[in-house]
């Protein structure tokens, strides 16, 4: 799943191409039990041209390991400047099964922070 979000009427660009403007990409994700299923989350930025700018930023996966092998939410978050010529940003989760056959890779609270 994604959301693209136009920054033209949320922000002055002038702060943005001075690259005052920080980002923080947060969510909860995990799985259940012992699976390998999960989800991760990728930051994207984008200029007037729908040309992407700078790198993207992903977190996750949150895999079995690092749960304990129970079902459980855990916090990610990644932060950095957002990248000069930015006009828009788009947020893409995707959710991995790696078995059997039913996808249980969980992702809450997804959210992006812009601020200087």
């Amino acid at each position: 799943m994604w959301q693209t979000v136009n920054l033209t009427d949320a922000i002055d660009f002038n702060l943005i191409d001075n690259q005052t403007i920080r980002f923080n990409l947060s969510a909860w994700l995990g799985g259940w039990q012992n699976q390998d299923d999960n989800a991760k989350v990728t930051l994207q930025f984008y200029d007037q041209n729908n040309q992407l700018t700078g790198s993207s930023t992903t977190i996750g996966p949150v895999l079995a390991a690092d749960r304990g092998s129970v079902t459980k939410l855990l916090p990610r978050q990644a932060n950095g400047y957002v990248p000069i010529g930015t006009r828009s940003l788009k947020v893409t989760v995707v959710f991995t099964c790696i078995s059997p056959t039913d996808n249980d890779g969980i992702a809450d609270n997804i959210a992006v922070e812009l601020f200087v």
